[in-house]
């Protein structure tokens, strides 16, 4: 009995994933929505080609300083919509354990989420939101200065 449950379990299951395979609409390239160059006229030093953390999943492209030293990466992460309400629903609840979260005035609604020195700005256009961080040794508001620059390219394309 167990085993006719597993598998009547199992084929439900993989008919599921093959329907949704089959109707799956390919997703945005990240890397694909700035160039390297674009990036860094935005964030103000030089990087490389965007890279995806694998290649599989393409909604998120970094990309890492060419010269300087210290960690110099920028990252951009492509969400929903609806991913970026519940984001911003959960950054209001860590501003009572001291995370800042202000207005950013670009897109549809943008917030940048402050913990630290750590800055990421999300900004979401219709269905469609990213965030994008900047990781350097550089003051908070510095980070914000340069994710908004790379965000209003960014916005364009979303």
């Amino acid at each position: 009995m167990k085993t006719t449950i597993a598998g009547a379990a199992f084929v439900v299951l993989a008919a599921s994933t093959f329907s949704f395979q089959s109707h799956a609409t390919t997703e945005t390239d990240a890397c694909s929505l700035v160039t390297a160059a674009q990036v860094s006229a935005a964030v103000g030093f030089q990087v490389g080609d965007g890279k995806h953390v694998t290649p599989t999943f393409v909604k998120t492209c970094s990309w890492t300083g060419t010269a300087g030293s210290g960690v110099q990466t920028v990252t951009l992460n492509l969400q929903t919509g609806a991913f970026f309400d519940g984001a911003k629903k959960q950054a209001a609840a860590m501003a009572a354990a001291g995370a800042a979260v202000k207005s950013a005035g670009v897109g549809d609604d943008s917030y940048y989420y402050v913990l630290g020195t750590q800055v990421d700005l999300w900004v979401k256009k219709g269905g469609n939101a990213c965030k994008i961080t900047v990781y350097k040794q550089i003051a908070v508001e510095q980070k914000q200065a340069l994710e908004l620059n790379l965000a209003k390219q960014v916005v364009a394309k979303l």
